[in-house]
């Protein structure tokens, strides 16, 4: 079986083909993108960030060049040798530094004193950086914020994406089936999660191609919270071990090719009580409150008023602490929102969570 895991360089083309036609519109010479996620959407190339800026300088016309710290010498050529044009910096916080080696590359590419789209006017990797904004090695450039556009591009999946979310999305079941099986009374959730782990990446294994490696993330990776821990939003496994009647709340998202899917299931360790049953089935009352009012056309809000209409009508609303759902794709969360306060209209392509 051949599984595709990564996006083509057929795509890349066509993604920098039409972010070119909007600068053409709208007469901006060139970008300057410092997000992570927004590099790899345009030029393929993953990076773990850190307090060494990684930049994408894209111009209307011409190769895009990207800023890189000298470690990343090496891996450009092996994971994207489509891109010949790099402006290299030793080491971070260095001299000169990062920032003025990008004030150079833009000065290479004769955009120093051009109209700039931009995502962010600094790095914001973290991890204890520190230096000048764009404004202030660039002066003479004109900076226009085009972070929404970008993102808002990003919203709607191609043919490409779409088969790399599906591809996650199977290991995911995959995942949750060998969890299934694992999950025993007396068990450490943590135990039982690195089990389940490791033996969804080994089938993950056999059908993926030798080169393939995931991009921040290890393989079919599972995990899971059970008892009173599972009221807590985002609680990680631990020491706890599965007692009779415990609820487990799961979720998997196999990374493939800078994609991922979200799957979560609610279970019952042995037989659920009435109470069990009646709110499990409140939950999927709401959940289809949400499917009911998805269509192309309709607001990102309306389908969380629709799931709040009836979760007050059942006496439910005070216990939610989170919106529906949420945008999916190479982030955890993207996107747009079904909350009350964005207004994105939903289009074919968009790939949505439903949690309420």
């Amino acid at each position: 079986m051949s599984i595709k895991t990564e996006i083509t360089l057929t795509e890349l083309h066509s993604r920098i083909e039409n972010i070119r036609e909007y600068m053409d519109q709208h007469k901006i010479e060139g970008l300057c993108i410092f997000g992570a996620t927004r590099i790899f959407y345009y030029s393929g190339f993953h990076h773990l960030p850190t307090e060494r800026p990684v930049v994408l300088v894209l111009p209307k016309n011409g190769e895009l060049a990207l800023l890189v710290p000298s470690l990343e010498e090496e891996n450009i050529p092996v994971r994207t040798p489509h891109i010949k044009e790099l402006k290299m910096y030793r080491e971070y916080p260095g001299i000169p530094h990062p920032m003025e080696h990008l004030a150079e590359l833009l000065a290479d590419k004769g955009l120093s004193n051009k109209t700039l789209g931009v995502d962010s006017d600094n790095w914001g990797g973290g991890w204890g950086y520190r230096g000048p904004s764009l404004r202030e090695v660039a002066p003479n450039a004109k900076l226009i914020n085009i972070r929404d556009v970008i993102d808002d591009i990003k919203m709607v999946k191609s043919k490409e994406e779409l088969g790399l979310i599906n591809i996650s999305a199977h290991f995911a079941n995959l995942a949750h089936g060998v969890l299934l099986e694992n999950i025993e009374i007396g068990r450490t959730e943590l135990d039982i999660c690195n089990e389940s782990s490791s033996q969804a990446t080994a089938f993950m294994l056999k059908t993926m191609p030798p080169d393939w490696e995931p991009m921040g993330r290890s393989g079919a990776n599972i995990g899971f919270t059970s008892g009173p821990k599972t009221a807590l939003n985002h609680h990680q496994a631990g020491a706890r071990r599965i007692q009779e009647g415990d609820v487990i709340l799961t979720g998997s998202g196999p990374q493939v090719g800078g994609y991922q899917c979200e799957l979560e299931r609610m279970l019952i360790m042995g037989k659920p009580t009435e109470k069990h049953k009646q709110y499990f089935d409140l939950e999927v009352k709401a959940q289809d409150a949400a499917f009911d009012a998805i269509k192309p056309g309709a607001k990102c809000c309306e389908i969380e008023l629709a799931v709040n209409k009836f979760l007050e009508k059942n006496d439910l609303y005070s216990l939610t602490r989170t919106h529906i759902g949420h945008g999916l794709g190479m982030e955890g969360h993207e996107a747009p929102f079904f909350d009350i306060g964005d207004e994105a209209v939903l289009k074919p392509g968009m790939v949505m969570s439903v949690e309420p």
